[in-house]
């Protein structure tokens, strides 16, 4: 048998020293808050960026999509329907050909999508009305649609201020 040290008890185990470490020290959370700081730095332009570039593509696909279906109506009615801004015309049909309640809601550049038929105009065309994305944006836009030229094309800033997707001339 071996003989137990003075002060153990049978079962007991012997007492080491831990060194009781909890927490983070100062400099570890601050080298951290570094790197989240320059994380989010590079990734908060990023994902800005890719959000303008999704409105931007939302509201071109849905001009593009709007524009097949006033040119439907224009082939089946040898004329586009008369003007009647906001909403879509009325008994010409076009909410078997769009969606009326895309067509009414906000648009994600801001505004509202406006029909501007060739009775009040001198062209067809489906105007942003009250647009509040920059110009910068809508230039974007254009270059979706268009040439990226806001003053030329069929996706152009108009003489009443709004950006315009003509359809006919």
């Amino acid at each position: 048998m071996h003989a137990k040290p003075a002060g153990e008890s049978s079962g007991a185990r012997p007492r080491r020293r831990l060194k009781n470490k909890q927490g983070f020290t100062l400099l570890e959370l601050l080298i951290v808050l570094a790197i989240i700081g320059i994380l989010a730095a590079t990734a908060i332009p990023a994902f800005s960026q890719y959000r303008d570039k999704a409105r931007v593509s939302n509201v071109g696909s849905n001009l593009r999509n709007f524009a097949t279906a006033f040119r439907s109506y224009e082939f089946e009615n040898d004329s586009y329907p008369d003007d009647s801004h906001i909403v879509l015309p009325p008994g010409a049909g076009m909410e078997e050909l769009i969606d009326v309640n895309l067509w009414l809601a906000t648009t994600p550049l801001g505004g509202n999508y406006n029909w501007e038929g060739p009775d009040g105009y001198p062209y067809a065309g489906i105007a942003l009305l009250g647009v509040t994305a920059s110009a910068q944006t809508m230039a974007k836009l254009d270059n979706f649609l268009d040439d990226g030229d806001l003053a030329t094309g069929t996706f152009r800033l108009t003489p009443n201020g709004r950006y315009t997707y003509i359809l006919e001339e």
